[in-house]
C-alpha cells in the first residue's frame, strides 16, 4: 500500500473517531459499546446471535448473513445520553501539599451520536460477502480541572474504529458457518493532574494511536424450521498505543523534564455469545443469549517513555464477565414489527480499582423497538433503551492522599437505523 493511500485511510479512520469517541462507559460494560444494530437495540440483544435478520448480523454472528438475500446496506445511528455523578465522600488528594480538595464532579458526559453502517452480499447460493464498519469500543468524558477527583482523571476519550470484512457460507438448511477479520484502529488521550510539589500542580496528558487485528466467528444451527440456535466469537485485540507523554504546569508551562515520547497497551475483551431463538407462532419470536466477556486481560494501563522507563501504572484489574438477554418480537402485521426485551450486562470493575473514568456498575436493561416496512425495499428501524447502573464506590490512592466517592448513573439510548435491499 502506498504511504498516501495508508495516509487516507489513516484520516478517514480519525475522522470518524471524533464521531463515535463521545461514547461513554456508562453505556456498556467496561468501556465496549454494545450499540451496533438499532433492531438488536429493541430487544436488548436478545437475539443478536439469531433473530437480526439485516445486515448488522455482520458484526453480533456472521452466519446470520445467509439468512439476507441479495445485496443489502444498512445504516444506523444511536444517540447515548448518559447521567453520571460522582460524591465526595472523604477525598484527600492534593490536600497534603497545599493543594485545594476542588467542587463537585458534575455529569462529564454529553449526548453523543455513534453511527455504524453495513453491506452484505450473496454471491452464490451458498456464498455470501459483507462489510461493517462500526466503534465497539469507546470512553469520553471531562471532569474540568478543577474538580475533587482530578488527581484520577480530567479528561479521557478513547475511540476504537473496527472494520470487519466478513464471509459464510451455507452447509445446507440446518447448518451455516461464517468469520471475518477486524481490523481496528484504536486512539487515546487520557489526562489527570499531578502534584509537583508543594502547592504546584500540573496536568499529565497521555496520547497515542495503533492499528490492531483480530477476527470474528460464527455458527447457526436450524434443527427446525421454528427454531435456531448462534454461536458467535470475538477474539481480543491487542493494541500497542504509540504517542507522547506530556507534563506541564496549569500556567501552561511545559514540565520538560516528565515530557517524552511514550507508549501504553490496550487490550479489548474476547467475547462468547451462545443465544436461541423459538417462534411460538408464525408472529411470535421468542429469544435469549448469553454473553461471557474476557475482560481480565485489561489489568492496567501503565505508560512507558521511549526510553524504557515507566512513566505511571494505574491498576485496573477488570473482572471476567457475563451479560443476560431476553425478548421477544411479534408481527403485527406485513408492515409492522415489535419487539422488547431486558438485559443484565454484569460490570468488570470492582470496589478495589474503580476509577472516575470508568465509575461503572451492574446494569439493568429494558429495551422497545420497532421495524416498519415502507416497501419491498426500504425497511425504518427505531428503537429506545433505559439503563440503570448500580451504584458503586470509588477508593484509590491518588495526588498523595486518597480520592473517596461513591458513584450513581443512568443512561438513555435513542436509534434510527434504516436497510435497502437492492
Amino acid at each position: 500500500m502506498s504511504r498516501n493511500k495508508f495516509s487516507m485511510i489513516r484520516t478517514g479512520l480519525m475522522a470518524a473517531a471524533t464521531v463515535v469517541v463521545g461514547a461513554s462507559a456508562a453505556n456498556a460494560a467496561g468501556f465496549y459499546i454494545q450499540e451496533q444494530s438499532v433492531r438488536g437495540l429493541g430487544s436488548a440483544f436478545s437475539g443478536s446471535t439469531t433473530t437480526l435478520n439485516d445486515a448488522s448480523t455482520v458484526y453480533f454472528n456472521p452466519a446470520g448473513m445467509t439468512q439476507l438475500p441479495g445485496l443489502q446496506a444498512q445504516a444506523g445511528v444511536h444517540v447515548i445520553i448518559p447521567d453520571s455523578k460522582v460524591k465526595d465522600t472523604g477525598t484527600t488528594a492534593g490536600t497534603a501539599a497545599g493543594l485545594p480538595l476542588g467542587g463537585s464532579s458534575g455529569n462529564p458526559y454529553d449526548a453523543t451520536p455513534v453511527p455504524n453502517g453495513f453491506v452484505t452480499y450473496q454471491a452464490t447460493n451458498n456464498l455470501w460477502l459483507g462489510l461493517g464498519v462500526t466503534a465497539p469500543f469507546g470512553l469520553a468524558s471531562d471532569y474540568g480541572s478543577t474538580w475533587f477527583g482530578r488527581f484520577d482523571s480530567t479528561k479521557t476519550e478513547l475511540a476504537v474504529i473496527d472494520v470487519q470484512p466478513t464471509i459464510a457460507y451455507k452447509i445446507n438448511d440446518q447448518w451455516s458457518i461464517g468469520g471475518g477479520m477486524n481490523i481496528q484502529h484504536a486512539s487515546a488521550n487520557l489526562q489527570n493532574n499531578v502534584v509537583l510539589g508543594a502547592g504546584v500542580e500540573g496536568n499529565s496528558k497521555l496520547s497515542g494511536d495503533d492499528f490492531g487485528y483480530g477476527y470474528s466467528l460464527g455458527i447457526q444451527y436450524k434443527p427446525w424450521e421454528s427454531t435456531t440456535f448462534g454461536l458467535s466469537y470475538k477474539s481480543e485485540v491487542h493494541h500497542e498505543l504509540d504517542g507522547d507523554i506530556e507534563v506541564k504546569l496549569l500556567s501552561g508551562a511545559t514540565v520538560a523534564a516528565a515530557t517524552s515520547g511514550g507508549s501504553a497497551k490496550l487490550n479489548t475483551p474476547d467475547h462468547l455469545t451462545l443465544g436461541g431463538a423459538h417462534k411460538v407462532t408464525d408472529r411470535l419470536t421468542l429469544q435469549g443469549q448469553a454473553t461471557w466477556f474476557g475482560w481480565s486481560n485489561f489489568d492496567q494501563i501503565q505508560a512507558v517513555r521511549d526510553s524504557g522507563a515507566v512513566a505511571s501504572t494505574v491498576q485496573q484489574n477488570y473482572q471476567n464477565t457475563w451479560a443476560f438477554a431476553v425478548g421477544a418480537e411479534y408481527m403485527v402485521n406485513d408492515a409492522w414489527t415489535v419487539r422488547g426485551g431486558l438485559q443484565f450486562d454484569e460490570t468488570p470493575t470492582t470496589d478495589e480499582f474503580r476509577t472516575s473514568r470508568t465509575p461503572d456498575g451492574d446494569r439493568t436493561w429494558v429495551s422497545l423497538g420497532a421495524t416498519y416496512g415502507l416497501n419491498d425495499k426500504i425497511d425504518l428501524d427505531m428503537a429506545a433503551t433505559y439503563i440503570d447502573v448500580e451504584d458503586g464506590t470509588i477508593n484509590v490512592a491518588r495526588g498523595n492522599g486518597t480520592m473517596t466517592a461513591d458513584t450513581e448513573g443512568s443512561v438513555g439510548i435513542l436509534a434510527l437505523g434504516m436497510t435497502y435491499k437492492f
